[in-house]
C-alpha cells in the first residue's frame, strides 16, 4: 500500500505542467504590483492605535473635515496635479476606518434591539453571537486583511486549477496506456490502488494549499507587515455585516481549514470522474465544469434566493469560505439553528463519503479496456 501511494505521488509530481502552472499562478496572484506600507504610514496608524473612545471618534471626524477643506481649497487653487499627498491619503484612510468600525458597531447594536422581541428558532443564537463581538480597539491591520482576502480569491483559483491539472489524469493514464488490464486484474488490487490514489490526491491537495498559504503569508507580510492579527473581522468591508466574534487570526485559521477540507472533497470527486472517463481532456473538462458552473449560476443568473444558496454550497464557494461568514445565516433542523459553516462542513463530509463509496463500487465493477 505504501509503495503504491509513493508511486501515485511520483506520477502526480513528475508532471512538468504542475510546476509550470503553479509558478505562473503564483506570479499572476501578485497582480504584478508590489505596493507596500511605509514607515510613515505605520507611524500614523500607531498614533491612533488603541481603544476607540468617544473623544477619538469626534477627533477623527473633525480631522477628516479639516482635511477635506484643505483638499477642496487646493483643488480650487488649480493644484490638480498635487491634490493629495501620501500622508494625507493615509490620514484619510485612518479617519474613514474609525468611522467604518463605529458604524459596524452601531449596526450590531441596532440589530440586537431589532430582534429583542423576536422569538424565531435562531433568535437566541444571533443575540448571543452579537454580544460577543468586540469592536472597541483600532490598529493597523493591512497585512492580515490582505492575507485573508488573498485566501478568498487567488488561493481559491490556484487550488482549483492545480487540482484539475494534477488529478484529472488519475485513472485516464492507465486506460490510455492499457495498464488497466494489470491493475484491474483482482478486486483486492483494485481496492488497494483506489486508496493509494486517494491518499496521494489528499497529500497533493494539502501540499498545494500549504505552499500557497506560505506564499500568501510571506508576500503580504513583507509588503504590509504582520501587525493587527487580533483585529476583529468586521474591520474588513466584506464582513461588515458579520455577527461572528472572530479576530483576523482566528478567522484565517478557520478559513484555511474549511478551504483545505473542500479541496480534499473536490480531489475525491476528480478521482471518481477520472475513473469514469477514458480520455484525460474529457475528465479535465467535466471536473472544470463541476467546479466553475455554480459561479455562473450565482453571479450571472437572477435566481431565487433559496436556489442561489443551494448553488453557493458548491466546491468553489465553500473553498472560497467568504459567504459562510459575511452574514448571520442558519438552516432550521427540527427547530435547531445550524450556522452556515456547520452546514458546509456536514455537506462536505457527506459528499466526500458518497464519492468514496461510489468510486469503490465503480472500480470494483470496472471492466478492462480492450
Amino acid at each position: 500500500m505504501k509503495q503504491l501511494m509513493e508511486f501515485e505521488l511520483y506520477k502526480i509530481f513528475k508532471q512538468r505542467t504542475v510546476y509550470i502552472t503553479f509558478f505562473l499562478l503564483l506570479l499572476f496572484s501578485t497582480g504584478f504590483t508590489f505596493n507596500h506600507s511605509t514607515e510613515m504610514e505605520r507611524q500614523l496608524y500607531k498614533d491612533w492605535e488603541g481603544p476607540i473612545t468617544k473623544e477619538k471618534i469626534e477627533l477623527a471626524e473633525k480631522e477628516y473635515q479639516n482635511l477635506m477643506k484643505v483638499l477642496d481649497q487646493r483643488a480650487e487653487g488649480g493644484q490638480s496635479g498635487h491634490i493629495i499627498t501620501d500622508q494625507e491619503q493615509t490620514q484619510s484612510g485612518i479617519y474613514e476606518t474609525i468611522a467604518f468600525i463605529k458604524n459596524s458597531e452601531q449596526r450590531l447594536k441596532n440589530r440586537y434591539k431589532e430582534i429583542q422581541q423576536d422569538n424565531n428558532y435562531n433568535t437566541e443564537l444571533e443575540k448571543s453571537m452579537i454580544q460577543k463581538v468586540d469592536l472597541s480597539y483600532f490598529s493597523y491591520n493591512e497585512g492580515p486583511r490582505e492575507t485573508v482576502d488573498y485566501a478568498s480569491t487567488y488561493a481559491l483559483l490556484i487550488t482549483g486549477a492545480m487540482l484539475l491539472i494534477g488529478l484529472s489524469t488519475t485513472y485516464t493514464q492507465e486506460y490510455s496506456s492499457k495498464v488497466d488490464r494489470y491493475i484491474l486484474s483482482s478486486s483486492k488490487g483494485r481496492e488497494s490502488l483506489l486508496w493509494s490514489k486517494i491518499m496521494a490526491a489528499l497529500i497533493y491537495a494539502c501540499s498545494i494549499v500549504l505552499i500557497t498559504e506560505t506564499f500568501n503569508l510571506i508576500c503580504n507580510g513583507i509588503r504590509f507587515g504582520y501587525d493587527g492579527w487580533t483585529s476583529p473581522i468586521q474591520n474588513m468591508p466584506t464582513y461588515f455585516f458579520s455577527n461572528y466574534s472572530f479576530t483576523l487570526i482566528e478567522f484565517h485559521l478557520i478559513q484555511l481549514g474549511i478551504h483545505l477540507l473542500a479541496a480534499f472533497s473536490f480531489a475525491l470527486l476528480i478521482i471518481l470522474v477520472s475513473s469514469l472517463c477514458k480520455n484525460s481532456f474529457i475528465s479535465f473538462m467535466i471536473n472544470g465544469v463541476i467546479f466553475a458552473l455554480p459561479y455562473w449560476f450565482v453571479e450571472s443568473m437572477n435566481l431565487p434566493t433559496w436556489l442561489d444558496d443551494v448553488f453557493s454550497f458548491s466546491f468553489l464557494y465553500i473553498m472560497k469560505v467568504e459567504f459562510l461568514f459575511h452574514h448571520f445565516n442558519t438552516v432550521n433542523l427540527f427547530g435547531i439553528p445550524l450556522l452556515y459553516p456547520v452546514v458546509a462542513l456536514i455537506w462536505i463530509l457527506f459528499v466526500s463519503s458518497v464519492v468514496v463509496i461510489v468510486s469503490s463500487k465503480v472500480i470494483k465493477n470496472k471492466e478492462v479496456t480492450i
